[in-house]
């Protein structure tokens, strides 16, 4: 066990010696933030089970697993030397080691989650060389290079006011911190911080380099220095990126690109969990609801085709927005230990994420939305490439940054699965499958087992072991806090102990909280009571959601696979024979409007799908009755289009429908018009 993650898990354990409790608490020092409630880094500690296995397992096989589908620029060294430009190279310098920091940080984590070696060395390979070869001043990583021979010299460029893309880097950033939580580089904190030395706080203060405060307020936390955290606050008030303070104080809409603006979203709660100023938090909290307010759509992302496009029912978010706004809704949740913010991951880690890619791992769409009634090669409704591929579930799309973003999706939330307290427990943060191992103060080690189909079913059980030294059954008992989220949807929980109903206390964010002994063999279930819910969605009429699950009637498709060469793509291809692009077409009816008279006690259905992995085999059904509505078609024959505003007419027949969770979709109807 490496130094610094003794530091950081020193421990959990109230050991029961001699008939007196002796208590271990976290020590002060470690990469935490002083204002915030939790924090993360126990990736080499968490280990994924059941569906969330298994879907991480076809990651593997899949497209992170085959980087000669994913084409260029995945099929280089990536962060382990220079990538040159290739013929299907494109956009600026900086672009291609954007997309493979993405693809990297994906890499990594789901190596480290399933003990992938071949996967951890790929990762790693890139994070030595780039350690190893910074630039003459210290920094590390891409920097934009004019046609001069002589070594990059930050100091130089920068009094020469030459501009700095530093957006790479706060990109592998994320894989550096995975690398350092696993494996405790002591080189990392040193470099880390003099690397950030190098930069003003008006180069962090342009455009999305603002995002380096993630990584630079992080390295303030492992080294102390002091001038970091200056360099934040003067990176913030200096304000040339797109969600300054005069934008998150603003009452006018924001216009901007979909995936700076779930970037940079984390940026004044991080501020706020390193400085205590409530000014930073106030405004992280008012930019989050007025987003929300603008933009967000029912499976939890905000519109964004490329810019933030507002509430309809068929626009769409890019993918690279599924993952960057869960990211940032982590920083949230950490900071503020509120239950919501874990809310809002699952809502789009259980629905987003997997209703924009094929449930194999072989291709995935660039735009996705709530309502697509067809996916092919020139469906695209969007006004950002109208009538373009974009849509389509392919292994290749025309700019690369979804293609590497994807990756990440799923490893960041087991990364984040499990949290440390600042009380020196362990927090169920993020709800599924998964198992904790934490070394214990005296030696030892105590593993929780969250065993459940959560979100598929609305039980979890904690099952508590403890092993000696020496390996054997530890018998002794041993004071755990213990905390899980109870989620916002929840209209009651129950908790027992080894079948006898337990009292907790609740968090003032909500989460339960047991400080109390545990033994091997000890118990916790937890019982979630959850209803259906038919919410509005901005005018254009309902969706059907429960628990975490937003559901969405699965129109019977066509697919077939596309060989169309599409000059947008210029020239690139899977050059895996096993990755397809696929042309998704409607092959029944879809123009279907709730009937609102009879949309009353609505019952969930539990199939019975054996070892089925759930999003291939829908285990959830929700019977609806609808209607079918006249003269809803596609526009142009090739295009989703918007919901039929009231009054329209209507065929006078009540039929049903199944509606299943979103994730197991692709063509779909998810925010029905309303009948009366």
């Amino acid at each position: 066990m490496k130094a610094h993650v003794m530091g950081w898990m020193v421990f959990l354990a109230l050991t029961v010696s001699c008939g007196k409790v002796s208590e271990e608490r976290l020590p002060a020092s470690g990469p935490v933030a002083p204002y915030g409630v939790y924090s993360e880094g126990l990736i080499g500690q968490i280990r994924p089970q059941g569906w969330i296995r298994e879907f991480l397992d076809r990651q593997k096989s899949g497209l992170t697993g085959h980087p000669e589908a994913l084409c260029y620029p995945y099929n280089t060294c990536l962060w382990a030397g220079e990538i040159k430009r290739d013929s299907e190279g494109r956009g600026d310098d900086w672009w291609r080691y954007e997309q493979t920091a993405y693809y990297t940080d994906g890499l990594l984590r789901l190596g480290y989650l399933t003990g992938d070696e071949t996967m951890v060395q790929k990762g790693e390979e890139g994070i030595r060389y780039t350690l190893s070869h910074l630039t003459e001043d210290g920094s590390y990583g891409f920097r934009e290079r004019s046609s001069e021979p002589e070594p990059v010299n930050v100091a130089r460029d920068i009094a020469a006011g030459k501009r700095l893309q530093l957006w790479p880097q706060a990109v592998f950033f994320r894989a550096i911190q995975a690398y350092y939580e696993k494996t405790g580089d002591p080189q990392v904190p040193s470099i880390l911080e003099h690397h950030f030395l190098n930069f003003t706080g008006a180069n962090y203060g342009s455009t999305r380099n603002i995002v380096n405060l993630e990584g630079l307020l992080w390295t303030y936390g492992l080294t102390g220095q002091k001038r970091l955290l200056e360099l934040a606050e003067e990176g913030w008030k200096h304000g040339r990126f797109e969600l300054n303070e005069s934008v998150c104080l603003s009452d006018e809409p924001v216009f901007a690109h979909g995936v700076t603006v779930s970037e940079e979203l984390k940026v004044p709660i991080l501020l706020y969990a390193w400085t205590g100023n409530p000014h930073y938090r106030d405004l992280a909290l008012r930019i989050e609801q007025k987003l929300e307010d603008e933009a967000m759509l029912p499976d939890g992302v905000l519109s964004s085709a490329e810019h933030l496009v507002g509430r309809v029912a068929n626009h769409s978010h890019e993918t690279c927005n599924i993952t960057d706004f869960s990211w940032s809704m982590g920083y949230y949740l950490m900071t503020t230990g509120d239950a919501k913010w874990g809310d809002r991951i699952e809502r789009v880690v259980f629905n987003a994420a997997p209703g924009a890619i094929e449930k194999d791992f072989k291709s995935l769409q660039y735009f996705s939305s709530v309502n697509q009634f067809i996916a092919t090669g020139t469906s695209n409704n969007n006004e950002t490439m109208r009538g373009n591929n974009r849509m389509q579930y392919r292994a290749v799309h025309d700019t690369e940054c979804c293609v590497g973003n994807i990756h990440r999706v799923m490893p960041n939330y087991v990364s984040r699965m499990w949290l440390r307290s600042s009380d020196g427990g362990v927090v169920a943060a993020l709800l599924g499958p998964s198992e904790l191992t934490v070394p214990l103060s005296g030696g030892g080690s105590c593993v929780i087992s969250e065993q459940t189909a959560y979100p598929f079913e609305d039980e979890i059980a904690f099952h508590f072991s403890f092993r000696r030294p020496d390996g054997k059954t530890d018998r002794k008992r041993h004071r755990i806090p213990f905390q899980f989220r109870i989620p916002a949807w929840a209209e009651g929980v129950t908790v027992t102990l080894n079948g006898r109903p337990l009292p907790f206390d609740r968090t003032e964010g909500g989460f339960a909280r047991l400080d109390r002994p545990f033994s091997t063999g000890d118990v916790v279930q937890v019982s979630f009571d959850c209803g259906i819910r038919t919410p509005e969605f901005a005018g254009q009429g309902r969706y059907v959601e429960r628990g975490p699950l937003l559901y969405a009637y699965s129109i019977p498709t066509r697919t077939t696979q596309d060989t169309v060469v599409y000059p947008n793509l210029n020239g690139k291809a899977s050059a895996n024979p096993d990755f397809k692009n696929w042309s998704k077409v409607p092959a029944g009816d879809w123009n279907y409007a709730l009937k609102d008279a009879e949309l009353k006690d609505l019952q969930l259905e539990r199939v019975d799908i054996g070892q089925a992995y759930p999003w291939d085999e829908p285990c959830l059904k929700i019977s609806v009755p609808v209607v079918r509505v006249r003269g809803w078609q596609l526009d142009e024959g090739i295009y989703t289009p918007e919901n039929p505003a009231a009054p329209f007419d209507c065929d006078p027949e009540v039929t049903r429908i199944d509606l299943v969770p979103y994730g197991t979709t692709c063509l779909r109807l998810t925010v029905f018009p309303v009948s009366d």
